[in-house]
């Protein structure tokens, strides 16, 4: 029996067509020309709304304000401390535990670094609150610009129904359009309590690397939805060959 009239298995993905491909380009321009046209307002309403939760919060009263004070001697020295030995007691970790002790070593040296930075020339620091909240939100808004190319270059491309395939792009990017928002709060309330001595930990771990760890997820998810065949759709199909 040759490999084209090999009988399907039960859980095997659609054969590929190439409308399926077709429609996935298309699918990922117009995606990607609306996120263009949408991507001026899109920022404009992230910033009334961090602004909006920010005063009503309690935050920022008055607005966001650009420069915080540089961290006490206090923070510095508890944080420095806490670094110590958190970086020692990650040590002490079972081996199971390898690749979370390496993560954590790993950003202790980073807050370590910031600690030292603000020790040496605390009123240096070049980043204002103001700039690094923009700036999120800039990273942001390129990312849902691209995301529509992310997701149909590979699973867009699939045999998909046209209610999956665009239905689960709108659903992440819809995700993303909330969440981007939440996250510079996230980033101002941390910044507001702690002071700025948290701002490159934020950037790296809460930031667009977290973005990007959600779209892996949110892709996976996706590919799960992609329909199968089953045992008798299979066998129509080889019919239809």
């Amino acid at each position: 029996m040759s490999a084209r009239s090999a009988p399907m298995t039960e859980g095997e993905l659609a054969p590929w067509r190439w409308q399926d491909g077709v429609g996935g380009l298309l699918t990922a321009a117009s995606l990607f020309a609306l996120m263009l046209w949408l991507r001026p307002g899109l920022l404009q309403g992230w910033e009334q709304l961090v602004i909006l939760w920010s005063e009503a919060t309690g935050l920022f009263p008055t607005g966001i304000q650009p420069v915080l004070a540089p961290p006490s001697t206090a923070l510095l020295v508890g944080t420095s401390a806490s670094l110590i030995v958190l970086y020692a007691w990650a040590g002490r970790w079972h081996e199971r535990y390898h690749p979370l002790r390496v993560l954590v070593r790993a950003l202790c040296l980073v807050q370590a670094s910031a600690c030292l930075y603000f020790a040496w020339a605390p009123a240096r620091f070049p980043y204002a609150v103001d700039l690094h909240l923009r700036s999120l939100m800039l990273m942001g808004a390129d990312f849902l610009t691209v995301m529509p190319w992310m997701l149909m270059l590979g699973w867009g491309l699939l045999n998909l129904p046209w209610s999956l395939r665009l239905g689960g792009s709108l659903l992440a990017l819809g995700y993303f359009v909330l969440w981007v928002p939440h996250q510079v709060l996230l980033h101002a309330w941390v910044l507001a309590q702690g002071s700025v001595l948290f701002m490159p930990l934020l950037m790296l771990c809460l930031g667009p690397l977290l973005n990007g760890w959600i779209f892996v997820a949110l892709y996976g998810w996706l590919v799960s939805l992609t329909p199968r065949l089953t045992p008798d759709r299979a066998i129509r199909h080889e019919g239809w060959r």
